[in-house]
């Protein structure tokens, strides 16, 4: 696996286990770390003005071991 294929497996998760139908999936980057993938991706439904942004372990057979929001919140 590459890090395109894991950005690719990252967009599937959002597509396969979420309830939006119409999103703009955008990968910020995809890093190895160890044996798996780190992919940090912003996910926007496109009825909403503001995306999300996630990051997803992703190991070499394409299998989301961990997803997590990232809080952007101001501190």
């Amino acid at each position: 696996m590459d890090a395109k294929e894991a950005a690719m497996a990252a967009k599937r998760y959002f597509q396969d286990t979420k309830t939006l139908t119409k999103f703009i999936f955008e990968t910020v980057s995809a890093k190895r770390d160890a044996e798996n993938w780190v992919v940090i991706c912003l996910v926007q439904d496109l009825f909403e003005e503001d995306g999300k942004e996630f990051r997803l372990i992703v190991n070499n057979e394409g299998e989301i071991l961990e997803v997590e929001m990232i809080d952007k919140s101001p501190i």
